[in-house]
């Protein structure tokens, strides 16, 4: 007979944005809005076209730069756009440095794009390291709270549902995981979460 899960360390599981790097949105908007004709709707464009491309399943994130050149007369180059989107991320180092301290399993779990995931690469492959595996949901076409993207990282842990603590700053991912079998914690700071985790994992 097989050792049972509960041996088992917990599979601690991480959202990205606004857990382990800050997203400063507002520095998007005000490069976007300073390139665009004066008056246009030009972030409710921007997002409009960003869920009809659906580009955080895989969707193509370009097709909304020719878009929003015709509807809101932006004038950024391609790659401009690309660095102004992506350039508005800055690390939290107390909870990097709290998730290197844990035991493995660890997995990162995040909603995102593709710009978003080379810059990570590019700019964050110390934060990426961290983990045995990193699901993003532009490469695997799920997003969360969908309840299929949370089976698979149970593919990739190995582990039942109850072996999972996800961390995530958003309370309807930690809903979705909960209604999923995780356990889970909505991200409030380092402090509250290193707490709940403790408590946790005793």
């Amino acid at each position: 007979m097989s050792a049972p899960h509960t041996n088992q360390p917990l599979v601690h599981v991480f959202d990205l944005g606004n857990v382990l790097l800050f997203v400063h949105e507002e520095v998007f908007y005000q490069k976007l809005l300073a390139r665009c004709r004066a008056g246009a709707p030009a972030v409710e464009l921007f997002y409009e076209h960003f869920g009809r491309n659906n580009v955080s399943c895989g969707g193509d994130f370009n097709a909304i730069y020719s878009a929003l050149a015709q509807e809101a007369g932006l004038t950024m180059t391609l790659e401009e756009f690309r660095l102004a989107w992506n350039d508005a991320f800055s690390p939290n180092p107390p909870m990097i440095e709290f998730v290197r301290g844990l035991p493995r399993p660890l997995y990162l779990l995040s909603n995102t794009n593709e710009p978003h995931v080379s810059w990570f690469h590019e700019h964050y492959p110390y934060i990426l390291e961290l983990f045995d595996a990193c699901v993003f949901s532009n490469e695997v076409g799920l997003r969360k709270p969908d309840p299929a993207i949370y089976r698979h990282v149970e593919g990739l842990s190995g582990q039942p549902p109850a072996r999972h603590v996800f961390v995530d700053d958003m309370a309807e991912n930690v809903e979705g995981a909960l209604a999923a079998g995780w356990r889970g914690i909505v991200f409030r700071g380092v402090e509250d979460c290193r707490r709940q985790l403790g408590s946790r994992d005793a």
